[in-house]
C-alpha cells in the first residue's frame, strides 16, 4: 500500500500486521554523482536537527560526492540548525556526535556553517558553537551580534578562491528572537534581514566572481532579498524546512529540505555571462553505506544516554510514510480527537516521518518535535477556504504561493453560509497570522487533549 494524497489513519490501521512481518529491505546502493565540467561543487544543507537515523549516511554520502568527483573544488554549505533539543541523545551527550559529523565532513571537504537558530538548542552560548566550530576547523558566519559586546559571532562571509575565480558566501540568521531558546535571547543582537542585506551585500560582494548568500532567515524575507542580490547569485535557504528552486535573473535559489533526508549538490561552472548552476540531487536514507566511524558513535551514544523508556515501543507502523504524510496521520487524528470539520498543523511542529515497523518513543519525538494542547474555533466557510488556500504549500508550484511557514490539511470544501469547527495546534493559534493567514480567530483550548499524546493513542498497536 503507498499513501498519496488524501491519507487515513484507518488506512494505515486497516494494513495489519501482515505487513509488519514483511522482510527488511537491504542497503541501498549508493547514489552516485559524476558530473562533468564543473569548476566548483557546492553541497548544500539546512536544518539538520541531530538526525542520528542518517547522519552517517549523509557524510557517506557526501564523501561520495567528493570520489567521485577528483581534481574539482568541493565546499560544504551547512545552513543552521545543527542541534536539535528534542533529541535526548543529542542532549545528554552535548551534540558531541554533531560535532564529530561537521569534523569529519570537513576532512572530506572545507565546511562552512552558516548560524541557525538551534545551534543552542544544546549549547547555551553561541559563542560556544563558534568556538567548536573553530576548534574543528570549520568556517563559521553569521550576521548575528553578541548583545554583551557589540560584536558579531563570526565574520558575516568568507571568500573562497577556485583557481582565478572570487566566491564569496555571505551568511545572515533569521531575526525571529521567539524561535531561540529563552536563556540566550538577551545575548542576541539581530538585524532585520532584508536592511542588513540591502546596507551590506554590496560591498561584501564587491569585486566577486560569484556571490553566495546562505540564508537561514526564512521565505518570507527571502523574498526581500531576491532582488538585492547581483544577477547570477547563488541562495540556499534554510529555517522553513522547505524543498524546493526558483530561478531568476540567472541565480539560483533553492531549499535543500531539513533532517539529512537529501543534500543538494550544486555544480558551478563559470562562463562568460556568468556562472551557470546545475542542481543535482541525492537522497539520503537510513538504508544507505554509513560513515563507520560516526555510525559507531551514533551507536555508542545511544547505548550511553536512551534510557528505557526512550526505547519503548508505542505502535507499529505497517509501511513507512514521508514526512507530508505522516502530518497528515497526525491532523486526522487530532480532527477526530477534537470532534472537529477541519484540523491544521504547522509544518515545523514536525521533523521527519514515520518508519516502517516499531515506534520507539526516541522515533516518536524526531516526529512529533514539540508537544501542545489543542484548540479549536468556529469559522465561517469563506475563512476556511482561505485557510485552505495556503495549506499545504509543499506542494506549491512557484515561489509567489509560499509564505515560509504554513500548515497540513486534508482535503475539505466548504460550503458557503456554513461554520465549520477547526482544530490547531497551540503554536499555530499563537501564531494563526503567519500560520494561517488570520488574525483574530477566537481559538479555545481542548480541555485534556495534547498533541502527543493523542497522536500515540491513534498509532497502529
Amino acid at each position: 500500500m503507498v499513501y498519496r494524497g488524501t491519507i487515513s489513519r484507518r488506512g494505515v490501521l486497516k494494513a495489519g500486521a501482515a505487513a509488519l512481518a514483511l522482510p527488511l529491505a537491504g542497503f541501498a546502493r549508493p547514489a552516485r554523482a559524476r558530473i562533468a565540467g564543473a569548476d566548483l561543487l557546492l553541497v548544500g544543507i539546512a536544518d539538520l536537527h541531530s538526525p542520528y537515523a542518517r547522519l552517517a549516511q549523509l557524510v557517506a554520502a557526501i564523501e561520495r560526492v567528493v570520489a567521485d568527483n577528483p581534481g574539482t573544488d568541493v565546499r560544504v554549505l551547512v545552513n543552521g540548525d545543527v542541534f536539535e533539543r528534542g533529541n535526548v541523545v543529542a542532549l545528554r551527550s552535548g551534540g558531541r556526535v554533531d560535532l564529530a559529523a561537521l569534523a569529519t565532513l570537513n576532512r572530506i571537504a572545507p565546511v562552512i556553517v552558516n548560524l541557525g537558530n538551534h545551534e543552542t538548542a544544546i549549547l547555551d552560548d553561541m559563542a560556544d558553537f563558534v568556538r567548536a566550530g573553530w576548534e574543528a576547523g570549520i568556517t563559521v558566519i553569521s550576521n548575528l551580534i553578541d548583545a554583551r559586546t557589540g560584536a558579531l559571532y563570526a565574520d558575516p562571509a568568507t571568500v573562497v578562491t577556485v583557481g582565478d575565480r572570487r566566491v564569496t558566501i555571505a551568511g545572515l540568521a533569521t531575526d525571529n528572537i521567539f524561535t531561540y531558546r529563552r536563556p540566550i535571547r538577551p545575548t542576541l543582537s539581530i538585524p532585520h534581514p532584508v536592511e542588513w542585506a540591502e546596507a551590506t551585500l554590496p560591498g561584501l560582494f564587491a569585486g566577486t566572481d560569484l556571490p553566495v548568500v546562505m540564508s537561514h532567515a526564512g521565505v518570507a524575507h527571502d523574498k526581500g532579498l531576491l532582488p538585492l542580490v547581483p544577477e547570477h547569485t547563488l541562495m540556499i535557504g534554510g529555517h522553513d524546512h522547505l524543498r524546493f528552486e526558483h530561478r531568476e535573473r540567472g541565480g539560483l535559489y533553492l531549499h535543500p529540505g531539513s533532517w539529512g533526508n537529501v543534500i543538494d549538490v550544486v555544480a558551478v561552472r563559470f562562463e562568460g555571462a556568468g556562472p551557470r548552476f546545475e542542481r543535482v540531487e541525492i537522497p539520503v536514507a537510513p538504508s544507505d553505506v554509513a560513515e563507520p566511524g560516526i555510525a559507531a558513535q551514533i551507536h555508542q551514544a545511544m547505548a550511553d544516554h536512551l534510557a528505557p523508556e526512550d526505547q519503548a515501543v508505542l505502535g507499529h507502523m505497517p509501511e513507512s510514510l514521508d514526512l507530508p504524510e505522516s502530518i497528515l496521520f497526525a491532523v486526522e487524528a487530532v480532527r477526530d480527537a477534537a470532534g472537529a470539520d477541519a484540523a491544521f498543523l504547522g509544518h515545523t511542529t514536525f521533523g521527519t516521518g514515520l518508519e516502517a515497523g516499531p515506534v520507539t518513543r526516541y522515533a516518536f519525538d524526531a516526529y512529533i518535535r514539540f508537544d501542545g494542547d489543542i484548540r479549536t474555533a468556529e469559522v465561517p466557510g469563506a475563512v476556511l477556504a482561505t485557510i485552505l488556500a495556503r495549506s499545504n504549500q509543499h506542494r506549491a508550484r512557484s515561489l509567489a504561493e509560499r509564505t515560509g511557514d504554513f500548515v497540513h490539511a486534508l482535503p475539505i470544501t466548504p460550503a458557503a453560509g456554513r461554520t465549520y469547527t477547526i482544530a490547531v495546534n497551540g503554536w499555530t493559534a499563537i501564531n494563526q497570522a503567519a500560520y494561517l493567514g488570520t488574525q483574530d480567530l477566537p481559538f479555545a483550548e481542548v480541555p485534556d487533549l495534547r498533541l502527543k499524546a493523542l497522536v500515540t493513542e491513534a498509532l497502529p498497536g
